[in-house]
């Protein structure tokens, strides 16, 4: 029986959900996958650039309950029937003024209950009118504080984003860890090609150096950098492949804990991590650059970059594998086939660490 082709690509999602949704995620299971710094992620959460709003307070409805609890008037109707027929007993009253008595003693429990009930509601309704008119004055108040500020919207924007540069260039002076050199890694052609979409957008995008490994004979090789001149933001761009060209062998697989400790390695030198399965730059270079860009601006708000990108189509995610996911990828040559179709196939592709 034919087996049939599994595809990796999931749902669509929306950008903004990805990037916010994956601050404290560090098992992200489709790509593009983002891996922050934590003194970024600490930087993201206290730089909100919205504007104040202010809910209008809304008055309570007039509920008035007309049903007659009987916690007082049985216990207190009881006594009084009591006192009642005793009186009558002593006194030798008739039964129709025994009646009437027992009718006019619960009317008058009956009524005193009712104007408590009535006071206490009355009381209770004066005290949410002032609460609503306190509460509406001082709305009325912070809207007018609203006005002022959304009149000079623009200017006070710019100093917000001014600050806010200046406090990640800040915070990431001298923190950021560069290579020690270039790196000696093959460039395969998708790479290349790749590169020239990236630098048409953003200059200073550049094929990654070396970093050395703690007592490890072997560096850790960038795929690409890009570096931020203003604010020193620096993003390490990895291409992902299923499995190595020449010996088939599963590679950044989801149960494998090298990327793990790749992933670590960096963020702990503050470098922001940005993962594209290779099917993306392949068959989608361009929609690559625009999540790039729009990972940039997300922290800089520098929405200028967004011009550039407008017409670049969607990123379609992908769904990430496993160990036997991608030895199954291997025997059905997936990796061959999306190679094949964009005319940057190669037989041979060297491993990185």
């Amino acid at each position: 029986m034919r087996k049939r082709r599994r595809t990796f690509k999931s749902k669509n999602i929306s950008h903004q959900r990805s990037l916010k949704g994956i601050l404290g995620n560090n098992k992200q299971t489709t790509y593009p996958q983002i891996f922050y710094p934590p003194p970024l992620k600490s930087f993201l959460k206290q730089q909100q650039l919205t504007y104040p709003r202010y809910a209008k307070p809304q008055p309570q409805r007039r509920v008035w309950d007309l049903s007659v609890p009987s916690n007082l008037l049985i216990p207190i109707g009881g006594i009084g029937l009591f006192i009642l027929g005793f009186v009558a007993v002593i006194k030798g009253l008739s039964w129709s003024a025994i009646a009437v008595g027992l009718i006019s003693w619960f009317g008058v429990i009956l009524g005193l209950q009712q104007f408590i009930r009535w006071w206490g509601r009355k009381r209770r309704q004066h005290q949410q009118d002032y609460q609503y008119f306190q509460k509406l004055k001082q709305w009325q108040r912070a809207n007018k504080v609203r006005d002022r500020y959304l009149k000079n919207a623009h200017k006070h924007q710019q100093q917000q984003l001014k600050s806010r540069r200046q406090k990640l260039r800040e915070m990431l002076k001298g923190k950021v860890e560069q290579p020690t050199a270039e790196s000696n890694a093959q460039k395969g052609v998708s790479e290349v090609q790749f590169l020239e979409v990236l630098q048409s957008v953003l200059p200073n995008v550049k094929f990654g150096g070396e970093f050395p490994i703690p007592n490890f004979p072997h560096p850790y090789s960038m795929d690409m950098a890009y570096i931020d001149e203003e604010t020193g933001l620096s993003i390490n761009i990895e291409i992902d492949e299923p499995y190595e060209g020449k010996k088939k062998q599963p590679h950044h697989c989801l149960d494998d804990d090298k990327d793990r400790k790749r992933n670590q390695f960096f963020t702990e030198r503050n470098w922001v991590i940005v993962r594209f399965a290779e099917e993306q730059v392949v068959k989608n270079p361009q929609g690559c650059c625009r999540y790039l860009v729009e990972v940039i601006v997300y922290f800089t708000q520098d929405k200028s970059l967004l011009e550039k990108v407008q017409q670049f189509p969607a990123l379609e995610p992908v769904k990430a594998w496993t160990v036997s996911e991608a030895r199954q990828l291997a025997v059905w040559k997936h990796r061959e086939t999306y190679l094949h179709s964009a005319g940057v196939y190669q037989q041979n592709s060297q491993k990185k660490i």
